[in-house]
């Protein structure tokens, strides 16, 4: 980019109905209010955007378009077009070529000056003609990019979307990329590039990885936030306030553009928190400025602004309260918009002077500012219609909806205690012990789940239909789940079960949910993942996430291999090689052919650290027979001054093969406490075991050093028994476990 401006705003950029002209005005507005100054049109179902990239807009449609793009110019705004071409483009070809040019030059007619390339979701094959001309697909795209780059003019703004955009897709890696590193040595350096971070969905952005992606890219990059995007889960909305991306990462982007909910209405939280973000990285790069021999006590001098998530949080609800009192009907979309195009209306004051005059338009600048008394965090109240009660809907009603609909990889405070209330009455109801306090705490999901009902009653009535109809299918849902859960626990304490939702085998099709999906995924070994578990009902501590593993893992997995591994005797040997423990104990699984790679799972905890794993090896007669063999002639080979009896090989009787085919190999952070030990454990050898049985496995044993007796207890909670060897082989104890 050769502007050097800080990009801060929203991508329309997700698959299903886009955005209508009226609703981006409001965003516009939207923009101005929370400081954000940019829009990236990018809307993946407008066909001519993407399936149908090289068609010309229509006389009706390109109205609209330059209707948008000078409004976008009256609000300050940079209006960036992205054009998606990577579908079914011949990039070789000159007729296709012509057809991108012919295509921005409809866009540039409208007054477009900024502009996106997107090669994102697209298949990685070439066509025969591109192979003839191009040594690779990273090499096409640079090509075409460079030449629209060129064409074009030289824009501020051209923004590069490519193929692998996150961690997760570089192959083989981030930092072995062929494809990223030809993109990041090819590009003219003022093309920037989009990036979503480690994932497609990144939980967190981190400093120490950006600067990693920047090496590779020679450029810092900008961010395409998919944190609350929902257009890969129609049950999923995520309203929660922006998060997990540092105010630190600004000096080393370009850009933090965010990728928000399909439904419009709901992403005035994820909006406004990170427009408090943008403003404490803009007051900070303001102190910076301040000359060092400014005095001390100057009033000019500002205390260094940052950004707190659940200040930030709370300071949007507050504004977000009164817009549940517009009168907004269900169609406001399709209201017309007029526009000046004047000179004298392209800027900022003149868009909020001219909307304050639109007789048109049913919001302005000035209506979505709030009274001052709405500032507070009193309860505010609010009138549905003139013959009606009022409707309290408070402060505490929106941020449980919120929390309701939170982020996509934590729920809210609230609602995340609530799930764990629930976790626990699931699992310990006893008619005969502790009965009254699991009444107790039943009585408090009850409760709860007359306020998500009552939640639901308020919205019904609330004047703003758009918002309401945006967010009902929702609220609706989780509202009849959650009614279906309290049902459950009534059931449960119920002596004589009457009920006949539950164990009768003839349920009714709302009481399951997912419909044919669910039934697909059920099918699928996907095991329990991204649930959250806890090692006790406080909502304070820490939270841990079960996930498959994957090849980036090796480094952590090693590391807590060797901190967790029994270590005495081998002091000496660390410091000569740090790693041998770890190619001792899980090198031959890592690399092996037969390790089940879709049945190794890791956990992790919210500091995105590996706090356990458990690798598998579903035929372990094989592996003890051939593959074991020349891995530890290998090891031999490779710490040749180390004495050969070091790297035993390990056989197991033939009846243990039949009756407890399959190897694991479990391993927890030893710095966890007994009780987490145990959940974490009891979680991924239940998964495990799910997945072993639907395979046709009947059983699983696993090897440990004697001398690491909290292990061993470890395995025997969880339901193993020790198994007794005719010879037993250099301290190792052997136990099973059979399902």
């Amino acid at each position: 980019m050769k502007a050097n401006q800080f990009l801060c705003g929203v991508i329309e950029g997700y698959y299903g109905r886009p955005w209508s002209l009226n609703q981006r005005r409001t965003l516009f507005e939207n923009c101005l209010r929370f400081g954000l100054n940019t829009y990236v049109y990018a809307p993946k179902d407008d066909a001519k955007h993407r399936s149908r990239w090289r068609d010309l807009y229509t006389t009706e449609e390109s109205n609209e378009l330059s209707q948008l793009i000078h409004l976008a110019k009256q609000f300050g705004i940079n209006f960036v077009y992205a054009l998606s071409p990577g579908l079914d483009i011949t990039y070789s070809s000159e007729k296709d070529l012509n057809a991108l040019k012919r295509k921005l030059n409809q866009l540039l007619s409208f007054g477009c000056e900024h502009w996106a390339l997107l090669f994102d979701d697209i298949e990685n094959e070439m066509s025969q003609q591109d192979k003839d001309n191009f040594a690779s697909f990273a090499h096409a795209q640079v090509a075409v990019t460079n030449q629209i780059y060129d064409y074009l003019n030289k824009p501020n703004i051209l923004i590069f979307c490519p193929t692998e955009y996150c961690s997760r897709m570089a192959d083989p890696s981030l930092e072995k990329s062929a494809y990223l590193q030809t993109i990041g040595n090819g590009l003219h350096p003022d093309i920037d590039i989009f990036w979503t971070g480690p994932k497609v969905v990144s939980r967190r952005i981190t400093v120490a990885h950006i600067l990693a992606v920047n090496n590779v890219l020679q450029r810092r990059v900008t961010i395409w936030d998919n944190l609350n995007a929902n257009d890969y889960d129609q049950r999923r909305l995520c309203m929660g306030p922006f998060a997990g991306r540092s105010s630190n990462l600004s000096s080393r982007l370009a850009g933090m553009l965010t990728n928000p909910n399909c439904e419009f209405e709901l992403n005035y939280i994820p909006m406004h928190t990170l427009g408090q973000w943008f403003e404490s990285i803009k007051v900070n790069e303001k102190r910076d400025k301040i000359d060092d021999n400014v005095d001390d006590d100057d009033d000019s001098i500002q205390t260094v602004e940052v950004y707190q998530v659940e200040k930030a949080f709370h300071q949007a609800l507050i504004q977000w309260l009164p817009e549940f009192n517009k009168v907004k009907s269900a169609n406001d979309f399709l209201h017309s918009i007029k526009i000046d195009h004047s000179p004298q209306a392209m800027s900022p004051k003149a868009a909020a002077l001219s909307s304050l005059n639109d007789e048109d338009s049913q919001d302005s600048i000035t209506e979505h500012v709030p009274p001052p008394s709405s500032t507070s965090s009193k309860i505010h109240t609010m009138e549905c219609d003139a013959n009606s009660n009022l409707i309290d809907l408070t402060l505490d009603d929106i941020r449980f909806l919120v929390e309701l609909f939170y982020l996509p990889y934590e729920h809210g405070p609230n609602v995340q205690q609530m799930f764990f209330n629930f976790y626990w009455l699931r699992y310990n109801y006893n008619p005969h012990q502790n009965l009254n306090e699991w009444r107790c705490r039943a009585a408090i999901f009850h409760n709860h789940a007359k306020t998500v009902g009552r939640l639901l009653q308020k919205l019904v009535a609330i004047h703003n239909r758009a918002l309401l109809y945006d967010v009902y299918n929702y609220i609706n849902d989780i509202n009849s789940t959650i009614n279906l859960c309290s049902k459950y626990l009534h059931w449960l304490d119920d002596e004589h079960k009457r009920s006949t939702v539950f164990m009768s085998g003839d349920v009714e099709p709302w009481s399951i949910r997912g419909g044919l999906a669910g039934e697909f995924l059920n099918i699928l070994p996907l095991g329990d993942f991204q649930a959250l578990i806890k090692s006790d009902g406080d909502s304070s501590s820490e939270v841990y996430f079960i996930r498959p593993l994957t090849s980036n893992d090796q480094p952590a997995m090693c590391a807590l291999c060797t901190t967790i591994c029994y270590q005495d005797d081998v002091d000496d040997l660390l410091r000569q090689h740090s790693e041998i423990l770890a190619d001792k104990v899980i090198g031959g699984y890592l690399s092996n052919s037969m390790n089940t790679s879709d049945l190794c799972f890791g956990i992790d905890g919210t500091d995105d650290g590996l706090h356990g794993f458990v690798l598998t090896i579903s035929e372990s007669e094989k592996y003890d027979k051939f593959h074991q063999t020349k891995w530890l002639e290998q090891l031999r080979q490779k710490y040749s001054n180390v004495d050969e009896n070091f790297f035993e090989i390990i056989e197991c009787p033939q009846w243990i093969y039949d009756r407890y085919s399959v190897r694991i190999q479990l391993f927890l952070d030893s710095t966890l406490k007994p009780n987490q030990m145990y959940l974490l454990g009891n979680k991924l050898i239940k998964i495990l075991a799910d997945s072993l049985s639907k395979r046709g496995y009947s059983g699983c044993h696993a090897f440990i050093d004697e001398r690491h007796s909290s292990l061993h207890n470890l395995y025997l909670r969880l339901g193993f028994i020790d198994i007794p060897m005719i010879e037993q082989q250099n301290h190792l104890i052997l136990v099973g476990k059979q399902f």
